[in-house]
């Protein structure tokens, strides 16, 4: 009978790591390894095989064969995800041991798709069972929001070509009630084509419909589709509803594909108003226009459609564009809007003169192929960094295509202004451009948790804020003070008296900080939960706490179990991480920092991170009062305000540096905190005042502070 041993005993016999041992069984290249309860098991005898990674240029990859990667994309799964399923036998290698067949690959997605699937469908991509939508938030009108849910709930159109001519056929019905024109149903569009009608609405119609008239035969089997009427509403892209609603959702997500609310439309549109007065003359360019939502809306508001232009890489919606611009302005001709409004890709294409005002709601976080991040690096400084961001790479180009004092107004991530990734476009837009508006909006995309800002910038300015005006939630201001921002952060969450208040608590002396002097590290990321973390005790678990468990100076376990097995598991920190003497928890996702304090050894989630800090002369419990104090959650907030407690924020926190005898009072009180919770708000509120003490804050500052946190959650329970 063989003997087997384990992947750590493996590693150190073949003088490789863990993951590659992992790997090699994966991949069937031990020969006898075998996975019982999750956990592989290696022959004592097994050989070390030869390293496969060294490509041999002779032996090549069998024809139509699928690498993990492709298979990933092709279930809608992530690849780590496809990964796991491999290492809990989910997936098995069926040419070649190390890549799958097509076959293979359509019996997993079939195997999905079953309703007795509830094992592999507990790890489906979200969008893959969602699929197509109405995205109601794109119009106001309720009535074609019914008529679009009624579209997808027929489930006759099935094919990219059903879906144009059911398009044409809304757009046509569009044309004749904007001219008040009758019509019959069905089959107007048929009507439509088969008349006399040779104007311009039709050559656009004959684009949409890629010049393929339909046949009697393509509009039977949509006959209840063509009898539904979408209404036409003065402004809004009724088509483009139909049109969003139909694409899937994980195709939207892949090219970061966003689309724009009215509601949002509108107010970036009045911001742009505000700041630059009359547009009449202006030219204004949309480079990423989709189905026209944001060129309509100006149209709408009367300005001069020949001066409006656009460009987007999808036909159709250009098609859309066309066919929106021109029933809102039927004096302008095919020919004109072929011209102004584009199919192409604006990061590599464009039009050759430039613009007073760049307007619209870029791609984020796309998906870029290796071709085109080399094509990108060499056009954008953007593309400099280790990651490509999408929408980085159209504010640049934004910028390029403007004017020399011209606007830039666009939809983008608030991540912009302070995640690390987008250092290089902060650096870019404060050598080149003044702040002229920033309104944040917090979630305003529909299953989408990325909270959104208006950005409004002015080229041929060097970092300039002075009059930018901020809308945030609850307040509206201007700035009115001269301020100086950098590449690491742009913060315009701060009023002027937020500015001076964030300045006197960051140059309080001495002051430290935990950059440099601390170790941060995830928890642990096991890639399945449902495998490893049980509800019920079981021989050799131990705790695992989540982010939700934590709370300010203390811990409500809700009694989650795992077996620390880091081997199998998708992510982890290193043992001693878990393992120290002492460290902090903390939450990852929070409205304000919630830190406690660990000298139990216990392992958490992703969700609960971990931070052990290194000051010399400052005491571990002593900087939890500081974390946990309300003078840290309002420096994050006015300096970030991210859900994410990244440790890039934490690293910028004041800390305050005292004698070990200042200290002890403060320890003192956290150790009550910690030890019972017995009158602990008011002990917390006493706690919180010494540590306002220790930031020398007038009367003045601590109300500023107060009326920031005053709908914050800062109690411990």
């Amino acid at each position: 009978m063989a003997n087997y041993i384990s992947v750590k005993e493996t590693a150190q016999k073949f003088n490789i790591s863990p993951r590659r041992v992992q790997i090699l069984c994966e991949k069937g290249r031990l020969e006898g390894a075998k996975i019982e309860k999750g956990i592989w098991l290696i022959p004592e005898d097994a050989q070390k095989p030869a390293d496969g990674r060294r490509k041999n240029p002779l032996v090549a990859k069998p024809q139509d064969a699928l690498t993990v990667g492709k298979l990933a994309q092709y279930l809608s799964i992530s690849e780590d995800t496809a990964r796991i399923w491999l290492r809990l036998g989910k997936l098995k290698y069926d040419v070649d041991g190390q890549y799958f067949s097509k076959a293979y690959a359509k019996k997993v997605a079939n195997k999905m798709d079953s309703e007795n699937s509830s094992q592999l469908k507990s790890r489906r991509n979200k969008s893959r069972l969602n699929g197509k939508v109405v995205y109601k938030d794109y119009i106001e009108t309720l009535e074609n929001h019914k008529v679009v849910e009624r579209l997808l709930d027929l489930n006759v159109v099935t094919t990219r070509r059903e879906l144009l001519i059911v398009l044409a056929n809304f757009a046509v019905q569009q044309f004749y009630a904007r001219h008040n024109y009758d019509f019959k149903k069905p089959f107007v569009l048929c009507d439509f084509l088969s008349s006399l009608f040779d104007g311009e609405f039709r050559a656009l119609i004959e684009d949409l419909l890629e010049n393929k008239i339909p046949s009697l035969d393509e509009f039977e089997p949509l006959k209840e589709a063509l009898n539904l009427e979408l209404k036409y509403v003065k402004g809004e892209d009724s088509l483009g509803l139909v049109y969003v609603s139909f694409k899937d959702l994980s195709l939207r997500k892949k090219k970061g594909s966003y689309y724009t609310p009215l509601s949002i439309v509108k107010e970036l549109i009045n911001s742009i108003k505000s700041f630059n007065g009359d547009l009449k003359d202006k030219l204004i360019c949309d480079p990423c226009c989709g189905s026209g939502n944001f060129l309509l809306s100006l149209a709408t508001l009367g300005y001069d459609c020949e001066k409006l232009y656009g460009e987007d890489t999808d036909e159709t919606s250009v098609h859309l564009t066309r066919i929106n611009l021109l029933l809102q302005s039927p004096e302008q001709t095919a020919s004109q809007l072929r011209e102004r409004v584009i199919i192409g890709n604006s990061l590599t294409s464009g039009f050759k003169h430039k613009f007073d005002i760049v307007i619209g709601n870029p791609p984020w976080g796309g998906n870029f192929s290796q071709k085109e991040r080399q094509v990108y690096k060499k056009r954008f400084i953007t593309a400099q960094g280790k990651s490509i961001e999408s929408s980085s790479l159209f504010v640049e180009r934004a910028i390029q295509m403007l004017k020399s004092r011209g606007l830039l107004a666009l939809v983008l991530p608030e991540a912009l202004l302070n995640v690390a990734t987008h250092a290089n476009l902060r650096a870019l837009l404060l050598e080149n451009c003044a702040f002229r508006f920033v309104n944040f909006l917090g979630n305003a995309f529909d299953g989408v948790q990325c909270p959104a800002i208006l950005l409004g910038v002015q080229t041929g300015f060097k970092g300039e804020v002075l009059g930018c005006h901020v809308k945030q939630e609850k307040e509206s201001f201007v700035i009115n003070e001269e301020r100086i921002f950098d590449e690491h952060n742009l913060s315009f969450h701060a009023s002027d008296n937020d500015a001076d208040c964030l300045d006197h608590i960051e140059h309080i002396s001495p002051v430290t900080t935990l950059k440099d002097k601390a170790r941060f590290a995830l928890g642990i990321v096991t890639g399945n939960n449902q495998a490893f973390i049980k509800q019920e005790r079981f021989e050799g678990c131990e705790t695992i706490l989540k982010g939700s468990e934590i709370f300010k100076y203390g811990i409500r376990s809700d009694g989650n179990y795992i077996k620390y097995t880091p081997e199998q598991f998708q992510q982890t920190a290193p043992t001693e991480v878990y393992r120290a003497k002492e460290k902090l928890l903390y939450r990852f996702i929070c409205d304000v920092p919630v830190f406690t304090y660990d000298d139990k050894q216990t392992l958490s989630l992703n969700s609960c991170n971990i931070l052990i800090p290194k000051i010399e002369g400052l005491g571990i419990k002593y900087i939890l009062a500081i974390l946990n104090s309300s003078v840290t959650a309002y420096f994050l907030i006015k300096r970030f305000n991210a859900l994410k407690l990244l440790r890039s924020h934490l690293e910028q926190v004041p800390i305050p540096v005292v004698s070990k005898e200042r200290q002890a009072p403060i320890i003192k009180m956290v150790d009550e905190l910690l030890n019972s919770h017995e009158n602990g708000e008011s002990l917390y509120k006493k706690l919180d005042d010494e540590i306002m003490k220790l930031y020398q804050l007038s009367k003045e500052q601590k109300q500023v502070i107060k009326n920031t946190l005053k709908n914050k959650k800062l109690k411990l329970r």
